[in-house]
C-alpha cells in the first residue's frame, strides 16, 4: 500500500472521529439543556443585563423576520391587558455571573440565542417562540408560595 492511500486513510478516520466527537458534544449540550427545562419549556436562564425576573421581556429584532415581531408584539400587548409586568425589547446583552463557568455559559448562551425570535424571559428562564398560555403559566409561578 503506498503512503498516499495510508495519509489517506489517516485523515478519513481523524474526519469521522471529529464528527462523531462534534455529535457526542451536541448529544450532551442538548441533554444538559434538557435537564434546566421545566414543565412550561422554559430553560433557566437569568434575564438579559437591565431585565428584572418579576418582570417579563419580549425580544425580537426591529429587523427580524415579519411574522416573529408581529408575533411578538402581539404578545407583548396580550401580557399587557393581562396586567403581567411586560417590557417589549428589541436588543439585550448578557453578563455572566461572577460564579459561571465561562465555557459552559457560552455554550448555553449559544444555543438559546440561536433559537427562532421571540425569544421570552420570564422568572430567570427562557423559551423561544412561547405561546400565551405557556407564559402567562411560567409567569404565575412567581405568585406559588
Amino acid at each position: 500500500m503506498d503512503a498516499g492511500k495510508i495519509g489517506l486513510g489517516i485523515v478519513l478516520a481523524l474526519g469521522l472521529a471529529w464528527t462523531l466527537w462534534q455529535k457526542h458534544q451536541d448529544h450532551a449540550l442538548t441533554a444538559a439543556i434538557r435537564a434546566m427545562t421545566d414543565e412550561y419549556g422554559f430553560i433557566t436562564f437569568a434575564p438579559p443585563n437591565g431585565g428584572r425576573v418579576d418582570e417579563v421581556l419580549v425580544a425580537a429584532a426591529i429587523n427580524c423576520p415579519g411574522e416573529a415581531a408581529v408575533h411578538a408584539d402581539q404578545l407583548a400587548q396580550d401580557l399587557k391587558d393581562e396586567g403581567v409586568a411586560v417590557r417589549r425589547i428589541s436588543s439585550f446583552e448578557f453578563t455572566a455571573s461572577p460564579d459561571a463557568d465561562p465555557e459552559e455559559f457560552v455554550k448555553v448562551h449559544n444555543r438559546v440565542m440561536s433559537q427562532d425570535a421571540p425569544m421570552v424571559f420570564v422568572n430567570g428562564k427562557v423559551k423561544s417562540k412561547p405561546s400565551m398560555g405557556e407564559v402567562l403559566a411560567e409567569y404565575r409561578l412567581l405568585a406559588r408560595p
